[in-house]
């Protein structure tokens, strides 16, 4: 049997980085200088971090990735694919099925009586955008969205689908409400909105930061599991219906866990993922997690579960180490 060696590559680029994101209004993915110490965090009334305020979760997400325009990097357009199968269909998104909505929100209000499991991707597509400019607003983004999902080049949204849009270097974007730039305030964020036809349109922001790809796993796994469990962000650090799961603060799912150090999962690649908050235990969910067809398709063929990959959490090292197979 031939067997896998693990090679861990520290990203040299990021090594001494002073970036890190924190905390921020409509789901940003904020920049701050890096730290890694303890820190605090303020449960609600019920002893529990995160509060669920009402609004709709994504039950089953199923993430569609797009390119906009022919100028996003060729790592991206081959591999956030196989990212995507790996960490969907995982461990990792077991730790979300504890933010169901069939309880009451804290105003009161009747909760959405939804549940999380697993999604998957369902696609990737590279647009024409029709809007060429180079400095976009968040407004601009979503009337673009809008257009080629009416156009027939993007699938219609229903109440699972999450379009991850990758932008390519260069583009500059204006976040929502005057909350900042690409690259300078944030390095992503995730939104939501209500088409003309009253249907709900869930999308990720992507830019281009000159990140390497395991920083951009990690990015874009943090957008990911807010918005299934956050789909529609608001202003601000005072969460309110329709939101769905924050903090007293505004912080979401992936927020609290942003000063340590991220986690793994394995399955067709080894993907670094950002860590969840874990409200059961009040703590940030650890990981590695292991991508479960992968693991069905190895027993059945006979191979102990034993037998494969052990991957080790890099707390010591820089958080953007990437876990290469060859």
């Amino acid at each position: 049997m031939k067997k896998n060696k693990i090679f861990i590559a520290v990203v040299l680029s990021l090594l001494f980085s002073t970036r890190l994101a924190l905390a921020a209004p409509y789901g940003e993915y904020r920049i701050t200088p890096r730290r890694f110490e303890n820190f605090t965090v303020l449960s609600g009334k019920s002893g529990k971090v995160l509060r669920y305020y009402g609004g709709p979760v994504i039950s089953h997400v199923k993430v569609f990735i797009v390119f906009w325009g022919n100028q996003v990097g060729t790592e991206l357009e081959t591999k956030l694919a196989p990212f995507y199968r790996s960490t969907l269909d995982s461990q990792y998104m077991d730790v979300l099925a504890q933010y169901k909505t069939d309880i009451p929100a804290v105003d009161g209000r009747k909760g959405t009586g939804q549940t999380i499991g697993h999604g998957r991707l369902i696609g990737q597509k590279m647009i024409e955008p029709r809007n060429q400019a180079p400095t976009l607003t968040d407004g601009m983004i979503q009337k673009e969205l809008s257009a080629q999902i009416a156009a027939g080049v993007l699938p219609s949204p229903d109440a699972n689908t999450l379009y991850m849009i990758y932008f390519p270097l260069g583009i500059r974007i204006e976040g929502p409400g005057g909350s900042g730039n690409s690259c300078e305030t944030f390095d992503a964020y995730h939104d939501g909105f209500k088409s003309s036809q009253g249907d709900s349109i869930f999308y990720g922001v992507m830019p281009d930061c000159g990140l390497d790809f395991a920083a951009a796993t990690e990015v874009s796994s943090h957008e990911t599991i807010e918005a299934v469990t956050d789909p529609f962000p608001t202003p601000g650090n005072h969460p309110a219906y329709p939101q769905a799961w924050n903090s007293i603060k505004g912080d979401e799912v992936a927020d609290l866990c942003q000063m340590r150090s991220p986690s793994y999962v394995s399955g067709s690649v080894t993907s670094v993922v950002a860590r969840p908050w874990d409200n059961s235990t009040n703590a940030c969910a650890k990981g590695p997690w292991t991508n479960e067809t992968s693991l069905r398709a190895a027993l059945s063929s006979g191979v102990h579960a034993n037998t494969l990959p052990i991957l080790h959490t890099l707390s010591s090292l820089n958080p953007n180490a990437l876990w290469m197979e060859r």
